[in-house]
Parts: C-alpha cells; structure tokens; sequence
C-alpha cells in the first residue's frame, strides 16, 4: 500500500487544488466557461512544460517530499494572491475585472501551482523505475477521488480557504507515511500550524477586499459564493461576485414583472423563474395571482431572510407563494402545471449554462406550460448609445429564436430590453399600459405613464425594430451562439482589442474549423517528428488523447446540463467517473499485454466508435445514465492509450516526461478553444465531427506500421 501513496498522492493533491483554484477564480471573475477554459487550459500547459522540462532540473526522487509540501504552500500563496487581484487591477469590489485580466491571471496563478505538479509526475516516475502504468493509475485514482472528497464533502461544508487547510492537513500526513524523517515531522508540524491559521483568516480577507461595503455575510455553497453587503438601508447579496438581489430596488422589479403581467393581469397562475427578491413583491399585487418561485440555490433565500425586513419576509412567506429549489428547465420537465404568465429573471447568457434558457427548445418547453393565450417574459441588458454588433447580433437572435416558438414576439425598448412573447394578443402601447395602472390601481414607483412616454416612443421602437429584424440566427441547445454574442458584447466593455478577438472567431468558416484542430495539434508534433523522427510517432496519438478526451469531457458535460439540468451533485460523480475510467483503462493495459501499435489502433477504433456514437445520441432523449457511461468508456480508452502509447517512447528513450506533456499539451488546447470557438460557433454535433476526423487521421497515421510489422513477421 504504501508504494502507491505517492503518486495517489500526486493526482489527489492536484485535482484537489485545481479545483479549489477555480472556485476562487469564479468569484473574482464572475466565471463563465471561458474564464474556466483559461483556467483549466494554463493548468494543463504548465503540467505539460513541467514534464517536459523535468529532467533539465537534475532532480532525484529524494525531493519528492519537499516538492510536496512546497506544492502546498504555492496552493496557500495561490490563493491568498486571487483573494486580493482586484487590488493588483486596480478594480473594487464587484467590479467586473474582463476576459484580459482573467487571461493573464489564469497564466500566472496555474504556472505558480501546475508547474510543480508536471515535474513530480517525472520524478514519481523516475522514483518506481520507469514504472508509468502504476504512477498513471494510482494518479489517475487518486484524482477521481478528490473530485468525489472536494465536490461533495468539502465545498458544502467549508469555504475555499478552509477545504484547502483540510487538503494540506491530510496530504502531510501522507508525506510523513510515504517519506517519514525527523526533519519531515518538524517541517509537517510548522506547516500544519501555517494551514490552521489560513483557515482562520479566511473571513476577514473577504471583509477587507469587500472594503469599503460593510460585508454582513458570506457563504461558500455547492453553487456558488453568495456574499450579503449593506450600505445605509441598501442590502445586496452577491452571486459568484454578480448582484443577484438588492433591496430595496423597485425600478429592477417593477420592469421584471409589470410588462408581463399588465398583458394578462388577471392571471392565477405565475411562474417566476429565478430573482424573487422583490418580484415576488410585485406579483402579489395582482389579487388573482399566485406565484411558483423557481430558485436553484436554497442557500440564497435561506442567507437573505436573516437581514431581510419582517415585511419582505412576509412576501416570500405569504400562502400564495410556493418555492421550489430546482433548475428551471428541470423544474419545467418534472412538472406539468400550466401558467398565465412565465417571467424568466435569470441573468444574460455570459456562460453556456444560463444560455440554456435562452434557447429555441427552452422557449418551445415553456411553451408547453403556459395556458394557449399565455406570455413569456424575459430581459436583456442592452446599451442604448452603443450598440455594437455582437450586442445587435445577440438581441437579433433573441428575436427570432422567441419567434420560432411563438407567434407574437414584442420588445420594451430601454437600457433593459423586455421580450414579450405570446401566441395571443400583445399590447405595448402607452394607452394600453396606462390605461391597467389606472383601472387595477396597481402601485408602482417606475413604471408610470410618465416614464413610459419616453420608453415607448416611437422613434425608440423603430430604431430597435431594425436591429431586431436583422439577425435570422437561432439560438439552439446544441447550437449555443447566444452566449457567444453575449460574451462579446461584455467584451467591448473592456476595449475594442477583446471584442475583435472573439469576433475574428466568429468568422471562422465552419469547414476551417473542422480541420483546425488536426493542423494545430500537428504544427506543434513538427519540431518533435524533426528531432526524433519516426521514433517519436506514438506520441501523436498522446496529443490526439489529450485533444479528444478534454474536449468529450467537457461537451459531455455541457450536454448533460442542457438535457438534464445544472444539476451540482452530478457533476462531481461525471467528472470522477472519467478519471475512475482512466483508472480502470491502466489497470487493463496491466492485465492484458497487446503489442503497442495493435493497443493504438484499438484504442483509437474504440474512441472512433465512442464519438460516433455520442454523435448520434446527441439530439436524442437519452437515458440519464447514458452521459455517465460515454465519460467512462472515454477515460478507459484514455487510460489504455496513454500506457500503449508510452511504453514504445520509452523503449527508444525519449524521456519520462515527454508523453504526459503531449499528452496535457493536447489537452490544454480543448480547454482554451472548445468553450470560447468549438462549442458556440460549430455547435456540439459539429465538434464531434471535427474529434472524429482527428482521430481518424491518428488510425491513419498507424495502419501502415501494422501492416509493415505484419509483413515483417
């Protein structure tokens, strides 16, 4: 047992600390999967440059220990130094800080933490003589473990400080078991003392970066950071460093609720769907109504009653009130009730997850759950005196993807865009609105006739109706452009440099992109094939494994979410099944000897016939155990690869590390182009496309060596 602690140790330590390096980023970021691709991507190339670079430090096995906890001190400093970036950027609490400054922080913070991480993977190596199936197995073990350990006992239970003190307490120990020594001991102790201090300080850094918000509250949950901030009679809570509430704040509430359901204001039945705080307020003000509040978080009501007035918590108390903790599109899956009215007050779809309901199947879903003559209502952040072109783009393709499922689709113009839409009557005009107000004698503070007159003028929706009409794009599950626009629009608010970026991807022709990842992964094998030659070939399939295995594992998961809702709890049991598949394909290339081009060949027919098969089920209502096996069956093929890959590169000694860093080289790239250029451009099936010709040119690359070998025998 005690010859596996070490490189257990290693895969638990750095999926522990990877993890826990993003739950950190989020908050400060307000983390979409572009922010995660960074993250995840710089992780990779540094683990994939320490590997590489290992043997030119001259290191012995015997620094194993010292590297470990050296690793745990990096983790501490690494996440204290993301506590205070703001301050490194010049940027105030909440402040959105742009994708610039998440990039060069992401290359930073994971060359501090990852790049320790590929030089113990050699040396672990070098430590079991050239053993590189048992280090990849009890590697890839104990990652699947800390993503099980992190996910569900840690995150819900302590903040990202006191996960990391409790992750360093444990790894200690397991330092002493593999490499006991008196001196060892002594260092162990001093740094179990550091972690019990980091521990406790870990409230009053968010105080002092909150400065100068007075900081009421905050909780590290399975969703997310909520913080709850008070400025005179203003509460905020904030979600992952996003206002998700702020009370009081009648404007938000009042636009969020009275366009919708002045169209129908003697509607029962109201579904709100995410910002109840205040809405629910609102929505009570019809007699007739009673609201279902859909809200993922239970830990956002449960934080935000504490503070709240009694007559704000009589609103959410009040019996024509039900709240249901669930995904929205879950909800509207499990259920079977129909509405009146839909408000969907969620945020604007800066990450792919919250695009999901910005799409065509969400509204035909919604669809199904109003009344024939029912009104969905949703919001969009818009920019009156700038409307660049992903923003006309994106408020184009929330037009017509609304119009695709109903057939009136009607806009409130402002520095808010209201989308109505109904396949009964729609009636936007100032006569109608001020003529309910007055006849219902429903209270509101901004939405007047006063206002009104100036929102609604005629100029303002001919204006907006020209930038409406001009997009026919939809935005599909499958397909997810809007949170692509979206992206870039937020962009431009950082300089013009970011927004050209993402739109020079955006004009990618489609047919380029399905061959880029092929010439990318083979412009960086060239000056390996140059120096090596023909010796050095199976380690074009370690780049293609780590391409294809990153990008599966990452489109699996966006798939599981759309079909089956964000759902938290199920992400860490996706995520660990992968590396147990890594575990299990290891552990058979152990048991059962192949010779290793026939092990290549087989394993890149098995992923062929793995992404095909996800291809074909993509657009299908598929069980929810079928992602789970796609994600297994992927990391068993990974797991088998890597060793079949590596044992001919070390028999030609090629070095200990060189097949791990193609290998997380490949992977490094998935994760930086798959959420930001494959995904939203392509779509999904598209990029299983783009996989399947790259792995087709890996089988290629190898049947004439098994014929050769054939002929040689």
């Amino acid at each position: 047992m005690k010859r596996t602690v070490s490189p257990f140790l290693l895969g638990f330590l750095s999926l522990s600390i990877q993890l826990l390096l993003l739950r950190e980023f989020v908050p400060q970021f307000n983390g979409n999967e572009v922010v995660y691709g960074f993250v995840l991507g710089f992780w990779l190339l540094w683990g994939s440059v320490g590997s590489l670079l290992a043997s030119k430090f001259r290191l012995s096995p015997s620094t194993l220990p010292n590297l470990y906890r050296i690793t745990l001190l990096l983790g501490v400093l690494g996440l204290i130094c993301l506590r205070f970036i703001r301050f490194f950027w010049g940027r105030g609490f909440a402040e959105s800080l742009g994708v610039s400054a998440a990039f060069w922080t992401a290359l930073a913070s994971t060359c501090l933490l990852s790049f320790p991480f590929g030089v113990i993977f050699y040396l672990n190596v070098a430590l079991y003589h050239g053993e590189i199936a048992l280090v990849y197995l009890w590697e890839s073990f104990g990652a699947g473990l800390a993503g099980l350990v992190v996910d569900l006992i840690l995150i819900p239970r302590f903040t990202c400080w006191q996960a990391m003190a409790a992750i360093g307490l444990v790894a200690l120990l397991l330092i002493l078991i593999q490499f006991y020594s008196l001196k060892g001991l002594i260092v162990s102790v001093f740094l179990g003392l550091t972690l019990l201090v980091f521990w406790h300080f870990d409230y009053p850094a968010q105080e002092v970066v909150a400065r100068p918000f007075n900081l009421l509250a905050s909780h590290d949950g399975r969703f997310g950071r909520l913080q709850i901030t008070k400025i005179e009679e203003q509460l905020t809570l904030y979600h992952d460093g996003l206002v998700a509430a702020s009370l009081p704040n009648p404007a938000e509430a009042e636009e969020t609720v009275h366009f919708a359901l002045m169209q129908r204001h003697e509607a029962k039945k109201v579904l709100l769907i995410g910002g109840g705080f205040g809405a629910v307020k609102e929505i009570l003000k019809y007699p007739a109504a009673e609201v279902v509040y859909v809200e993922i978080d239970p830990d956002i009501i449960g934080l935000m009653r504490v503070f709240l007035p009694p007559e704000e918590r009589a609103y959410l108390e009040s019996p024509r009130v039900k709240v249901y903790h669930l995904d929205g599109r879950a909800f509207l899956y499990k259920m079977a009730e129909s509405y009146e009215v839909i408000i969907l007050a969620v945020p604007g779809p800066a990450t792919a997850q919250i695009n999901r309901f910005y799409t065509r199947e969400f509204f035909l879903l919604a669809k199904k759950h109003l009344t024939p003559s029912g009104v969905v209502s949703l919001k969009v952040a818009s920019a009156e005196n700038y409307q660049n072109l992903s923003l006309r783009r994106f408020l184009g393709m929330v037009h017509s993807t609304l119009g695709t499922a109903f057939s009136r689709v009607e806009v409130i113009p402002g520095e808010t865009n209201i989308f109505l839409a109904s396949d009964g009557p729609l009636d936007i005009s100032l006569n109608y609105f001020a003529s309910v107000l007055k006849k219902y004698k429903i209270d509101t503070q901004t939405v007047i006739p006063q206002v009104l007159f100036d929102r609604l003028n005629p100029w303002r929706q001919e204006r907006l109706a020209k930038i409406l009409t001009g997009s026919p794009e939809v935005n599909r599950d499958l397909r997810p452009r809007g949170y692509f626009y979206y992206l870039s629009f937020l962009a431009s608010q950082f300089g013009l440099q970011e927004e050209r970026l993402l739109g020079f991807f955006a004009r990618i022709p489609g047919w380029f992109l399905l061959i880029l990842s092929t010439l990318i992964l083979f412009l960086i094998f060239c000056p390996f094939l140059l120096r090596h030659g023909k010796k050095v070939l199976p380690g074009w399939p370690l780049l293609i494994l780590g391409f294809t295995t990153m990008m599966a594992e990452v489109l699996v998961l966006l798939w599981f979410q759309t079909k089956f809702g964000f759902i938290y709890e199920k992400i860490a049991l996706l995520v660990s099944l992968f590396m147990f598949g890594l575990f299990a394909g290891a552990r058979l290339s152990q048991k059962i000897a192949l010779p290793p081009i026939k092990a290549i060949l087989l394993d890149q027919i098995i992923f062929i016939a793995c992404l095909s098969g996800l291809l074909l089920s993509l657009p299908l209502s598929v069980p929810g155990f079928v992602p789970y096996l796609f994600l297994f069956l992927f990391g068993l093929a990974a797991g088998h690869l890597f060793i079949a890959c590596n044992s001919p590169l070390f028999k030609e000694r090629l070095g200990y590390g060189l097949g791990y860093g193609l290998d997380l080289a490949g992977s490094f790239l998935a994760a930086v182009l798959g959420p930001v250029v494959f995904f939203p451009v392509l779509g999904l099936p598209l990029s299983v496309v783009s996989l399947l010709i790259l792995n087709l040119s890996g089988l290629l690359a190898f049947i004439p060596r098994l014929v050769l070998d054939g002929k040689g025998s």
